[in-house]
């Protein structure tokens, strides 16, 4: 992709009490801060799938998301600043009021609800099939975006930790929903890490569909967390969001309340429970997602309003 980005994105080394105590060396990839509108895995993900799209000529995306999908979002951003054409697939009804879908109309993606049972069957639903069949010549990416390309943009990560100024960490910790940018950082050839990947949704099966995307390549490195999920995927508890504005106010690093609170919740909780060696370096990748900030907003806005 041709926008604006800061790649190598920073590192930020967090110094907060709970680490001096543990003897705890804690970094920050600053994923998050790569583009305002297209950041983190997103960028990573998409990177190679719209350059590739270009490079076949082609000028329309149709790809599939929930209301508030922090990817039907960077895909429409990215489309925008790519000049190619994005069609979004919305599970359930449009409420164009909805900070995601606002952006996203406003930038050009056209919106195209379908029913929540047609939505899980994706491409084999007759509903999506008459959809995706008034744009023969337009290239689908998956809900998430993960694919090949993605893996491929997202392993990148690997070669800008090793030429990072900090040691190469015993744990890269990251927060997972399809698995993609996960499996992309167990498919380099040069990860030297272990891969601590907490799930943002109830699911058994996360670990095994991260590894059957890169063949079970360093599976030997791969640990996965599901039990800090705060009731499933976009649900959230009060208890999560103080933990996100303490940790927020004390470090000045924003967390979302979808995946990168839940996942460096589970990582301070860890960390209180000896689960790490002492002097051990641990690098968060921070994947972004920070316009879902917006949504939690309005939601609870509308919860307010219907009291």
């Amino acid at each position: 992709m041709h926008i604006e980005t800061l790649l190598p994105s920073p590192l930020q080394k967090i110094e907060i009490p709970l680490l001096l105590e543990k003897d705890i060396k804690l970094y920050i990839k600053r994923d998050d801060l790569i583009h305002p509108k297209v950041s983190g895995n997103k960028y990573r993900k998409l990177k190679y799938n719209l350059s590739e799209i270009k490079k076949n000529g082609k000028s329309k995306v149709i790809t599939f998301g929930g209301a508030f999908s922090n990817h039907i979002y960077a895909v429409a951003a990215a489309c925008y600043y790519e000049g190619l054409t994005s069609i979004g697939i919305i599970r359930g009804e449009l409420d164009v009021q909805n900070p995601t879908l606002k952006y996203c109309k406003n930038v050009g993606m056209e919106l195209i609800a379908v029913s929540r049972n047609s939505y899980k069957e994706k491409e084999a639903s007759p509903e999506i099939q008459a959809i995706c069949s008034k744009y023969p010549d337009a290239v689908i990416i998956p809900e998430g975006g993960t694919n090949q390309f993605a893996i491929q943009g997202v392993s990148e990560i690997i070669d800008e930790i090793e030429l990072s100024v900090m040691p190469i960490p015993d744990i890269i910790v990251l927060a997972s929903g399809t698995g993609g940018t996960t499996a992309g950082l167990l498919s380099s050839d040069r990860l030297n890490s272990r891969i601590l990947s907490f799930s943002a949704l109830k699911t058994e099966y996360l670990k095994d569909e991260i590894l059957k995307l890169i063949n079970y390549k360093n599976a030997h490195r791969l640990d996965v967390k599901t039990d800090y999920h705060f009731g499933g995927y976009g649900k959230w508890t009060e208890e999560l969001l103080t933990f996100i504005a303490g940790f927020e106010k004390e470090t000045l690093v924003p967390l979302d309340h979808v995946y990168n609170g839940k996942a460096m919740y589970g990582l301070m909780d860890l960390i209180e429970k000896d689960i790490f060696s002492r002097g051990m370096n641990i690098l968060y990748l921070h994947t972004g997602g920070l316009q879902g900030k917006d949504g939690l907003s309005y939601m609870l806005s509308k919860k307010q309003k219907s009291i």
